[in-house]
C-alpha cells in the first residue's frame, strides 16, 4: 500500500490521535497511558505555560485508557503467507557466532521459561506483537528480563551483542537506564486507572522458531520505546522492523551526563546544515514537527518520496546523508550492517532526506530518510514540554521487513 500520510493529525501539536491506538500506535498518545498518574504534579506548570492543553488534554486520554483497560492497544497480527520449505544459503561466520549465542541463551532457561519464550516460526501474532507502549498498555509475550537470573542475563546480554554492533548494545543500555529513570520518577507502576509499568525488567525476549542453519527463525528483543526484530536466514538477518527511541533520552550514567540519540540528531542536523538555501526549500517540509509513520501496526505502508532526493545532493552531502543512516543502521553487528549499507549506496541516488521542525535545535524537529530498501523515522513527542527528551524512532525495510524477501510466499 502506498500512501501520502499528510493528514489533520500531523498538523496537530502533539500527535494527538483520536481513533483506535492500535491502527496509530505511536502518536503522542502513548505518553497518555501514564498521564492522568502524573497529571496533578505537571498541572501546575501545564496551566501556566498551556492553559488550553491542561484543560483538553485529560479528556483526550479518557478513550486512550479506557481502549488499554480493553486490551485495544495490541498491534494487530501482520498478514503475511510463508512458503512451505525454504531453501537456505550456507551459514557464515556471524550467523553461526549468533546461533551459538542463542542456543547458549536457552539453554541457560528453565524448562518454563524456554516453553514461554520459543514460539512457532508461523506465528503472526507474535511476530508483530511489539509496541512503544509500556508493560501493562500491552501484554508482551516470551520470557520478562526481570524474571531472569544474574547468569541468564549474562546470556542474553551475550546473544545481543553478537546480534548487534557494540553501538547497537550501548543504546539498548541506555534506553533501558531512561527507563529506569522514568520507572523511579513515576514509581515504577503507573497507578492510575489502569496499571502501566516501567524499567529495565519489563522487557521482554523470545523466539519464533528453533534457533538453526537450516531453517529461518527469528529473535524479539523489547519493551517501552524499543523492538529488536530480527530475522536469521542462512548467512543474513533483517533487522526490520526496529523501534528505537525513549524517555528520558538525556540521562546520567555512572555521573556522566549522555543525550542518548546524539549521534542521529546531529547528523541529520549536520546534513540539514549542508544544504544551500534552494536545497533547504525542498528538504524542509514544516516549520512543524509530524509524528511517527511507521511505528506498530503499519507493515506494508509505503510512504510517498518527500524532501531533497539523493541524487540532487553534492557528494559531500551524500557523504553526511549515508551517516546519518548508519546511525541507526549501524545498531546491527558489523557484518549485517556494511550489506544493509551497501544496499543503501546502491540506491543512494533514489533516496530522499525530509525535515519538519525547527531547524536550529537537534532533536526537536521529525525528520525522515526514504530510499529503496529503507525508511528511518526520527519522531520528536512535545508532550511533556522538551522534544528532544522524548523520540519516537522506526527503521524499516519496505523489500524485507520481516525478512519476508526470503520467508513469504510468492
Amino acid at each position: 500500500m502506498r500512501v501520502d500520510r499528510k493528514s489533520w493529525r500531523e498538523a496537530l501539536p502533539f500527535g494527538f490521535c483520536f481513533g483506535p491506538e492500535k491502527y496509530h500506535p505511536n502518536k503522542t498518545c502513548a505518553i497518555l497511558t501514564r498521564l492522568l498518574s502524573r497529571l496533578t504534579e505537571r498541572m501546575p506548570l501545564m496551566i501556566k505555560n498551556r492553559p488550553i492543553t491542561a484543560l483538553v488534554l485529560p479528556l483526550l486520554c479518557l478513550p486512550q485508557l479506557a481502549l488499554a483497560q480493553q486490551g485495544d492497544l495490541q498491534t494487530p497480527p501482520v498478514d503475511i503467507t510463508l512458503k512451505q520449505d525454504y531453501q537456505l544459503p550456507q551459514a557464515d561466520a556471524q550467523s553461526r557466532a549468533i546461533l551459538a549465542a542463542a542456543q547458549g541463551f536457552l539453554a541457560s532457561l528453565t524448562a518454563d521459561q524456554r516453553a514461554a519464550a520459543v514460539f512457532p516460526f508461523a506465528d503472526n501474532t507474535q511476530r508483530s506483537n511489539w509496541s512503544n507502549f509500556p508493560d501493562g498498555a500491552v501484554k508482551r509475550q516470551g520470557v520478562k528480563r526481570g524474571d531472569l537470573s544474574a547468569e541468564q542475563i549474562a546470556a542474553l546480554d551475550a546473544l545481543l551483542a553478537q546480534v548487534l554492533s557494540a553501538e547497537g548494545v550501548r543504546n539498548i543500555r541506555y534506553q533501558l537506564a531512561g527507563d529506569d529513570a522514568l520507572g523511579a520518577t513515576d514509581q515504577g507502576g503507573g497507578g492510575g486507572p489502569m496499571p502501566v509499568n516501567f524499567g529495565s525488567g519489563f522487557y521482554y525476549v523470545s523466539f519464533l522458531g528453533e534457533p538453526s542453519e537450516t531453517a529461518p527463525w527469528m529473535l524479539q528483543f523489547g519493551g517501552h520505546h524499543l523492538a529488536i526484530n530480527a530475522t536469521v536466514f542462512g548467512p543474513d538477518l533483517s533487522f526490520s522492523p526496529m523501534l528505537t527511541g525513549g524517555e528520558p533520552l538525556h540521562i546520567t550514567i555512572d555521573g556522566v551526563e549522555i543525550y542518548t540519540t546524539e549521534a542521529e540528531t546531529l547528523a541529520a542536523q549536520a546534513l540539514l546544515d549542508s544544504l544551500n538555501d534552494d536545497q533547504k526549500k525542498q528538504a524542509i517540509r514544516s516549520d512543524k514537527a509530524i509524528n511517527l509513520l511507521l511505528g506498530p501496526g503499519e507493515y506494508g505502508t509505503v510512504l510517498a518520496p518527500e524532501g531533497i532526493k539523493g541524487s540532487d545532493l553534492e557528494e559531500p552531502q551524500q557523504e553526511l546523508l549515508l551517516d546519518l543512516i548508519h546511525t541507526r543502521l549501524g545498531f546491527a553487528n558489523d557484518d549485517d550492517s556494511a550489506a544493509m549499507m551497501a544496499e543503501v549506496e546502491a540506491g543512494l541516488d533514489q533516496t530522499w532526506f525530509g525535515w519538519w521542525g525547527p531547524q536550529g535545535q537537534p532533536g526537536a524537529a521529525y525528520f525522515r530518510v526514504t530510499g529503496p530498501s529503507l525508511a528511518l523515522e526520527y519522531a520528536p513527542q512535545d508532550g511533556d514540554g522538551d522534544p528532544t527528551d522524548h523520540a519516537h524512532n522506526m527503521y524499516r525495510n519496505p523489500l524485507n521487513d520481516y525478512g519476508t524477501a526470503w520467508i513469504a510466499a510468492d
